[in-house]
């Protein structure tokens, strides 16, 4: 180590630079990476719904007054379902991808060891079967359940529920949620909801910013929510080809029901579930993109700038290495030496740039209100440069191996 660390303070420009190099990429990297992830879960992530391009959405209906009456918007439901091809028909207070209207709390499972979550509230009827959910456990709502006359059900009120499978695994983690209270919020008088079904996979509405380890906590609450401005309706149809007449009677049916005391100028939006996805899902694509192609110029940048500087690191000591391959180094010892030699300069920038992340972490939530940046991270930021590094002198310290001794004592 002596041999390596005595150069390095005798020309100390060189291995500032690559520090610093390094140090900025490793901080610039991590939080990169981050933020890479959090835009990468939503669109990985199963959103549940089955066969989307068979399910029309209608939103953004408005009243020009007082919201419908639960009455009235389950005609209209009732009207959607005579559509010819429709299988199902659903009004609810939110949609998933729908993001003007959300329905989110905290929900805590009664038990020994239940646990506490953030999770997304759908209320409507016949969500089951329109979102085409799959059912691992339970059952469905019952007519009785949802109520022929579609009674006003709101978040605070009791009854049936139905949770994914990552909800019920994170409230009751020691076994089985069926038949399970679940207890919408902490106040004395919050709704207690029992468990009667589990879907497999059910994404939320609302996702963005925090670590989306929740974006599958969603649960299915039946009935009509009372009072609720916005309502959502959705129609699936049994196949693809009929989607398109699906829509103009669709469209036609809301106009007919709901236009004459719509707000003016104030238009519903009606569209297929995977064009509603797609556009959801857009801004998290772009930020993608541009944060792959970010982390990529930065990754690139670093490592031509450190194969730069060290190639002309190991230029200028062409003499130093001739006259150890003269006495007696072998090619490995002049390679290890330069490994060790790139592994202790960039482990350096290496532990600055973690300090670096974390600062740049800490400014970006204060002014971006961005997630904090979990520890995680950084070790596998540190090994991603580590490695970096070692790609990037690989190729000078080979050049500089394959001197032969009599060629570098002759240079100058």
């Amino acid at each position: 180590m002596r041999h390596i660390v005595k150069p390095l303070f005798r020309h100390r420009m060189m291995p500032l630079l690559v520090v610093l190099q390094v140090a900025l990429a490793c901080a610039i990297a991590c939080n990169a990476l981050f933020l890479l992830q959090q835009k990468l879960v939503p669109i990985v992530t199963p959103d549940g719904v089955g066969n989307p391009d068979r399910l029309v959405v209608a939103w953004n209906i408005a009243p020009r007054g007082q919201p419908w009456p639960t009455s009235r918007l389950g005609q209209v439901v009732s009207e959607l379902r005579a559509i010819p091809g429709a299988a199902s028909a659903s009004v609810a207070g939110s949609w998933p991808m729908e993001t003007m209207a959300q329905m989110n709390g905290d929900v805590l499972g009664e038990g020994t060891h239940a646990a506490k979550a953030d999770a997304a509230i759908y209320i409507g009827i016949h969500l089951v079967d329109t979102l085409g959910l799959k059912l691992v456990a339970g059952r469905d709502f019952s007519a009785t359940e949802e109520g022929v006359a579609y009674k006003n059900i709101g978040m605070g009120a009791s009854g049936p529920a139905i949770i994914t499978r990552a909800l019920a695994d994170r409230l009751f983690p020691d076994g089985d949620a069926l038949g399970h209270v679940v207890r919408i919020g902490d106040q004395a008088g919050a709704g207690r909801r029992t468990v009667v079904g589990v879907v497999e996979h059910l994404m939320r509405n609302k996702f963005g910013q925090d670590d989306r380890e929740d974006v599958d906590y969603s649960m299915l609450f039946p009935g009509v929510p009372s009072n609720w401005p916005v309502p959502v309706f959705a129609v699936r149809v049994r196949s693809v080809a009929q989607v398109g007449e699906a829509l103009k009677a669709f469209k036609a049916t809301i106009k007919r029901d709901l236009g004459p005391d719509m707000v003016q100028g104030f238009d519903p939006v009606l569209e297929s579930y995977g064009d509603l996805r797609d556009r959801a899902l857009a801004q998290s694509k772009a930020a993608v993109w541009l944060l792959a192609g970010v982390s990529l110029v930065v990754l690139i940048v670093t490592l031509v700038g450190i194969m730069g500087l060290t190639s002309y690191w190991v230029q200028q000591r062409t003499r130093h290495i001739g006259i150890r391959r003269a006495l007696g180094a072998q090619r490995r010892h002049i390679l290890r030496e330069l490994q060790l030699e790139n592994l202790l300069v960039v482990g350096i920038g290496v532990l600055l740039g973690l300090v670096s992340a974390y600062a740049i972490n800490l400014w970006l939530m204060r002014h971006y209100e961005l997630a904090r940046l979990p520890w995680t991270y950084l070790p596998y930021g540190a090994a991603l440069m580590l490695l970096l590094g070692q790609l990037a002198v690989l190729s000078p310290a080979l050049r500089a191996s394959r001197v032969p001794p009599v060629v570098a004592t002759r240079s100058v």
